[in-house]
């Protein structure tokens, strides 16, 4: 019998099983018993939790075969862990149906043929549990101090799953993201194969995920050839994913402190202060075996002071940091006023890592973290993909542009390349006075709005979105159609009735983009 669990043979070896017989379901011998219930009606489906070894006299069952069925068919569905009926007054015999069932499901049915005490076998088997729950509380006690005992002494991943293996005995599969799986005890590369291309909902696997700053980064699985698995067992799987999770935050975290030491070779980089065979030499210094064809820099601006915000901006890098290697990317970052700068190098070209980060950012927008971020005011910029690292400068340059944009207007991306106009203004803007060819075609709407505290030029903004929709424009503006004929009647007025056609309309919502861009907001 095991120290900690239960199971249908071994109650079978009870004192008062000895005139008991398994007569159905023989191959459900090893289900898990952790409760024991005596019941008498039939419909039991709002008092039972799973895995309890469920007693009868079976004086609600004498009658009719449906019900008889019906009973069994509950105890199956709710996991039960075995029949036990007492053949007597009620009930001589199970019939063929029954058993034919029990089979099926291989769910344990045993007959007494003798009177038996149902209190005294409640009584012994609730003691036996109890025992066991005692006896697993204190293993986990004591399985914890030795995690904790290891992490002091410097563990590795190999030690902790170890000792994970040295008390469960059975098979340890640690798999990170992207990486290969680690099996300890270590397994003959068929069999090792043969294992992960079994489903992960296979009933031989349990499941630990890891996660790390919110997101999931690795599994600890145990794996079982019968599948079954003790409450002890999956205990202990989820104190070990903990500590292996603590080992892997500590190793960020160390990562985050040689980041800093790297700080400024990464800013002499950026600055253009490096040579190739400089900039190569720090890269293989980190990873021997990297080769790499694209290259980006990622821009996450902290609305505080890097001092202010230190506990948001750790966590922040580590949140990244960990979302950018999950995709395959190798991440370099160091902090500058009040960015973090990531450099972001991949063994892709320069298309795919576009198509990565677009995908990688689009599902970063759902998550609360990112929400988050964005109602304290943090903003992002992705620069121009480059596939030379001596473009890093250009990527950077184009990210803080791109950060600027974001600043000034409601963009739906943060990546430069999807920012291109506003890019063309804004490198304009840097050339000539834009503000007077702005007002060369929108004064007259600008004035209007500002005399009377109109909207036709939120009005004019609309309109040209939805090409020229004045269905679709009223409902955006929220006003009605009378209203916007209106308002569309004065803007005839004030820009020529012609403002909709060709170059002119061209022209408009060329001047709208630089107004948004470059009008002082304050």
């Amino acid at each position: 019998m095991s120290q900690f669990k239960l199971q249908v043979k071994d109650v079978l070896k009870n004192e008062h099983f000895q005139s008991a017989e398994v007569i159905a379901g023989k191959d459900g011998l090893l289900r898990i018993v952790k409760w024991a219930h005596v019941i008498e009606i039939v419909q039991v489906d709002n008092f039972l939790a799973g895995d309890e070894l469920i007693l009868t006299t079976g004086i609600s069952l004498q009658h009719h075969l449906e019900d008889f069925i019906f009973f069994v068919e509950m105890l199956i569905k709710k996991n039960c862990a075995a029949l036990c009926i007492e053949y007597g007054t009620y009930l001589q015999a199970i019939p063929e149906a029954i058993q034919s069932l029990a089979n099926r499901h291989d769910f344990p049915i045993i007959v007494f043929h003798e009177t038996v005490p149902f209190v005294r076998i409640t009584q012994d088997l609730h003691s036996q549990i109890m025992n066991q729950q005692y006896f697993m509380i204190s293993s986990l006690e004591n399985y914890a101090q030795t995690l904790n005992k290891n992490a002091l002494l410097g563990q590795n991943t190999d030690d902790i799953l170890q000792t994970i293996h040295h008390t469960l005995r059975t098979q340890i599969i640690f798999s990170i993201k992207d990486r290969d799986a680690i099996f300890f005890p270590n397994m003959p590369l068929a069999k090792r194969q043969q294992l992960l291309t079994l489903p992960q909902s296979a009933p031989q696997f349990k499941h630990a995920p890891i996660f790390i700053v919110d997101q999931h980064y690795a599994d600890l699985t145990l794996y079982r050839t019968d599948g079954l698995f003790s409450e002890f067992e999956l205990l202990i799987l989820d104190r070990t994913a903990t500590a292996l999770a603590q080992l892997l935050m500590r190793e960020f975290y160390i990562e985050e402190k040689r980041d800093i030491e790297d700080a400024t070779i990464l800013a002499d980089w950026i600055d253009h202060k490096l040579t190739k065979e400089e900039i190569y030499k720090f890269i293989v210094s980190h990873h021997a075996n990297f080769t790499h064809y694209s290259n980006a820099v990622f821009i996450l601006s902290s609305p505080y002071t890097m001092m202010k915000g230190q506990e948001d901006i750790v966590y922040s890098k580590l949140y990244y940091r960990n979302l950018f290697e999950q995709n395959g990317f190798v991440p370099f970052l160091f902090e500058r006023k009040s960015y973090v700068v990531f450099i972001l190098l991949h063994t892709k070209d320069c298309k795919a890592s576009r198509d990565l980060l677009n995908s990688l950012f689009s599902t970063l927008q759902t998550t609360d973290f990112y929400k988050k971020q964005q109602a304290q005011g943090y903003q992002l910029a992705i620069g121009k993909i480059v596939a030379d690292v001596e473009e890093i400068p250009k990527s950077y340059q184009t990210a803080l542009e791109t950060l600027y944009i974001c600043r000034k207007v409601q963009t739906t991306s943060f990546f430069y390349d999807d920012l291109h106009l506003y890019y063309l203004i804004y490198k304009l803007q840097m050339q000539v006075d834009l503000q007077e060819v702005i007002q060369d075609y929108l004064q007259p709407v600008i004035e209007y709005d500002k005399k009377y505290n109109s909207k036709l030029l939120e009005t004019l903004q609309v309109y040209l979105q939805t090409n020229g929709s004045k269905q679709q424009t009223a409902n955006q503006l929220f006003i009605v159609r009378q209203t916007l004929y209106h308002r569309l009647k004065k803007l005839e007025n004030l820009l020529g009735e012609n403002f909709m056609k060709g170059h002119n309309r061209i022209t408009l919502e060329f001047m709208l983009l630089a107004h948004s861009l470059i009008e002082d907001k304050k």
